[in-house]
């Protein structure tokens, strides 16, 4: 079993899912986001994030290149847009590997900064709400209130991976408790993916 996700610019989530429904795909779901990718021109209207939709899905094993090689000419159209897939099992032998990395509201752009300034090219981020034992909620006006998280997904090259890794661990001092934190889980397959250089 494989864990799929597509990351698209807002308003095409339900076209790949229907591609995914009639694929014979379970579980899929689609979120927001927001992604940030280099640009000279979105630099320039100081404009650095694009609404973005993640949709996911579990895939069984034998269906995902079948599936990853329909929707790569239909991303290629959309541009801007990356499908990667994640084995529930066994091994990965791609040369990529997906950084999550999980930090409070507002902090998900620093992390993504200091990969680009490592040689990262894009990422995506999703915001939602935190829960550990750590984290207590606050009461107010007898609401409780969950603190704000940051979920920033990126795909970047093995072999880049571990000094982007380590360059946002001690930037932002992710050894601290309760300051979030960073991992990885490797690629088995990839469409619509800029290419990048060390």
């Amino acid at each position: 079993m494989q864990l799929l996700r597509i990351i698209l610019p807002r308003g095409k989530g339900s076209k790949f899912m229907n591609i995914l429904k009639d694929n014979g795909a379970s579980a899929i779901g689609c979120f927001y986001g927001e992604g940030s990718a280099p640009s000279e021109i979105l630099s320039a209207l100081a404009i650095d994030k694009t609404k973005k939709e993640i949709v996911t899905a579990l895939i069984e094993e034998e269906s995902v290149k079948k599936i990853i090689g329909e929707i790569s000419e239909k991303l290629q159209a959309v541009n801007s847009a990356v499908a990667f897939s994640t084995s529930l099992e066994g091994e990965n032998n791609m040369e990529y590997v997906c950084l999550y990395v999980i930090v409070d509201r507002h902090q998900g752009q620093k992390a993504i900064h200091i990969a680009q300034e490592n040689g990262a090219r894009g990422a995506t981020v999703i915001h939602g709400r935190g829960s550990g034992e750590a984290v207590k909620s606050k009461l107010f006006l007898s609401m409780n209130i969950e603190p704000e998280k940051d979920l920033v997904i990126m795909i970047v090259k093995k072999d880049m991976a571990e000094k982007i890794q380590k360059e946002i661990y001690d930037q932002m001092d992710l050894r601290s408790q309760g300051k979030g934190i960073i991992y990885s889980l490797p690629v088995n397959h990839v469409a619509g993916l800029v290419e990048q250089n060390n």
